[in-house]
């Protein structure tokens, strides 16, 4: 990746900021990703960029147990939620006028929360309908909607892996250049708790870059 911008005179700046955007894959979840990457201008179209990272991704809520008895009926539910902050060292070349390929090193932290969270419905005897019917001795604080989060299990790791970048670069006026770019990345995940075992994960993401020449 080089910010080249446009001007009359080109100037050979050797720094660039770019504010990035945009999402990726994980088992079919989708993770939403925001960073800044400050990169620097080597020799012979070579590049040196420093990124910091944060993305997030909410699984789909997944049926658990039903209880019922004849005035009430409580209906659970489980999900999955990561969030991961992430430190990328890497190197691009640039590939004609407009395009570059690049890796780097990944280096940061992973959060993950098993999550149970349950509706309750009471029976209204005037109306013979099931109504939404909170516990009162539930904190309000723990309410979303109609549901309240019965269990949090929060578990961190280390991340640690490799990840590639393809990207196509638009230049703008003056220093700007809107980036486009493909990156897929291999995730080792080392766990804080020795109980828990190691994990990996294959991601693919797509980003939107704006690029500003310092």
């Amino acid at each position: 990746m080089h910010c080249t911008g446009q001007e009359e005179n080109p100037k050979p700046f050797q720094n660039s900021i770019t504010i990035s955007g945009g999402f990726g894959l994980v088992d079919l979840d989708q993770i939403r990703r925001l960073g800044i990457t400050y990169e620097r201008v080597l020799k012979n179209d070579w590049n040196l960029n420093v990124s910091v990272l944060t993305d997030g991704s909410q699984s789909s809520w997944y049926a658990g147990d039903v209880s019922y008895n004849d005035t009430t009926i409580a209906i659970s539910d489980w999900g999955v939620q990561r969030s991961n902050q992430m430190i990328k060292l890497g190197t691009t070349k640039n590939l004609f006028e407009f395009f570059y390929l690049g890796a780097d090193l990944n280096i940061g932290l992973c959060t993950k929360t098993n999550a149970i969270r349950e509706r309750q419905l009471g029976y209204n005897s005037e109306y013979n309908v099931w109504m939404n019917n909170p516990t009162p001795e539930v904190d309000p604080s723990q309410i979303y909607g109609w549901y309240y989060y019965i269990e949090n299990d929060i578990q961190r790791y280390l991340n640690y892996g490799l990840s590639l970048k393809i990207g196509a670069q638009v230049p703008l006026k003056n220093r700007f250049d809107l980036i486009f770019q493909y990156s897929p990345e291999y995730i080792w995940r080392a766990p804080f708790n020795k109980n828990l075992s190691s994990t990996s994960a294959f991601r693919h993401f797509a980003e939107m870059m704006l690029c500003v020449r310092i």
